[in-house]
């Protein structure tokens, strides 16, 4: 085992293709139809909408990381800006799991549709489905383990390629389509406020860039790392737009919420009659997928590292390997994906618990730790946001609007989620309880 510290390998570009590979997968090859459903061809602002307000909260995150410049960043932040007692703990604590459970049932979710993007499609459940589940599961967690760099190139390859065939097919969508399918523009479900109930749906689609405030202490400067995340968040919402723009021109209301409601992307790409231009969407959507497992994988494992620096876990998961990675947290972070990616069933479980205890609670912590912790004497980010106070204000709006669509089973199961963690916490902390 090599000592125990991380190697800073990584640099601006390294950072920008993996806020790339970590954003670009299953939502958007999916939720498209939800938008539809909720706002019609208008959804294609809710993409913007939800682009715009991840960058709200990027800007917030980056002004941080800088100061606190932690392997699994995250966990730090609100354990600095509470004074560093039982709440600040807790705090931290509720971050760092939420931050996790999050990421692995999205890596889980991004698992079990891989399946259904190879060839002409396994029912999700199926055999095959959970053979090509595990297998890309075992992939993305090798890769890991032979380091960031590895991690780094592997996705930078992936994320060039689906990059450019997604740029292509939306041309060819975009001129084989027709503005007819996007009139009447508001003409979902919800009429114009049907821009406001996709936002929570399309916003999913926008989380992986947090995985970058996770790895500080491989990153060359810390200033890249603010860079990075507002670039490659302006990238993908550019991608997004022009991408559902395309799948709205080439379907109609009736294909969106019949035949190809649960694949739109594939749906119009199918309907462009092209074998060849279908094979390759096909292989640009399974290296788009399998990406965000390999981002999320590497950023999970950089949770547990903050976890176990404030001794929630056991001291030995921040043992090093020889290619400087948390050797045993990295293995953690891509076995449990495997034995859940087992039990398909529980996927709209998954996906609720993934989406409020993992992307709304931990985002709603951090955002109040910026509050507190701008006004602590020492704090010196290297990068400084402007007018900070109003735009956290404008993250919350976006946070509440994010789940004004919640149902009531919804609610049960992440109230459930989140006294489980609790009574984790006391149990934990009431052994391991002390100062870093």
């Amino acid at each position: 085992m090599a000592d125990n510290k991380f190697r800073k390998v990584l640099g601006f570009w390294d950072i920008f293709w993996l806020g790339v590979g970590g954003m670009v997968g299953v939502a958007i090859l999916t939720f498209p139809s939800v938008t539809y459903q909720l706002a019609g061809p208008s959804g294609i602002l809710t993409w913007i909408l939800a682009g715009i307000i991840s960058l709200l909260m990027a800007l917030v995150y980056s002004e941080m990381v800088t100061a606190f410049p932690k392997s699994g960043a995250l966990v730090v932040f609100p354990y600095e800006a509470f004074g560093k007692g039982r709440l600040s703990r807790y705090l931290a604590f509720l971050e760092g799991t939420g931050y996790y459970i999050g990421t692995v049932f999205g890596i889980v979710i991004s698992a079990i549709i891989l399946g259904n993007y190879i060839g002409s499609g396994y029912q999700t459940g199926s055999f095959w489905s959970f053979v090509i589940a595990e297998l890309s599961l075992l992939a993305v967690g090798i890769i890991n383990v032979l380091g960031a760099k590895v991690t780094s190139k592997a996705n930078l390859v992936m994320s060039i390629f689906f990059m450019v065939l997604f740029a292509a097919i939306i041309i060819l969508g975009v001129t084989h389509g027709s503005i007819s399918n996007l009139v009447p523009f508001f003409s979902g479900s919800n009429g114009a406020l049907g821009l406001v109930y996709g936002i929570p749906v399309a916003i999913l689609a926008f989380g992986a860039w947090t995985a970058l405030i996770t790895i500080p202490e491989e990153t060359k400067r810390i200033d890249t790392i603010p860079k990075a995340v507002i670039y490659s968040i302006i990238t993908v919402t550019v991608l997004y737009s022009l991408l559902v723009l395309a799948t709205y021109m080439n379907l109609n209301a009736k294909q969106m919420s019949g035949a190809f409601y649960y694949y739109p992307v594939f749906g119009f790409v199918t309907m462009l009659g092209n074998p060849t231009i279908l094979f390759l969407f096909q292989i640009s959507a399974v290296l788009a997928i399998v990406a965000v497992m390999l981002v999320m994988v590497m950023s999970n494992a950089r949770i547990m590292v903050a976890l176990t620096r404030m001794h929630f876990l056991p001291q030995g998961m921040n043992r090093m390997s020889n290619r400087s990675i948390p050797i045993y947290a990295t293995l953690l972070s891509f076995f449990i994906p495997m034995l859940l990616s087992a039990f398909p069933s529980y996927y709209y479980q998954y996906v609720i618990i993934g989406a409020i205890i993992g992307t709304g609670l931990p985002r709603l912590i951090d955002l109040a730790s910026y509050l507190k912790i701008r006004k602590r004497k020492g704090y010196k980010p290297a990068f400084r946001v402007r007018f900070g106070v109003a735009i956290t204000a404008i993250a919350f709006i976006g946070l509440a609007i994010s789940e004004i669509s919640l149902g009531a089973s919804d609610v049960l199961w992440s109230l459930a989620a989140l006294v489980a963690l609790t009574l984790l916490f006391l149990a934990v902390d009431r052994r391991y309880g002390k100062a870093i």
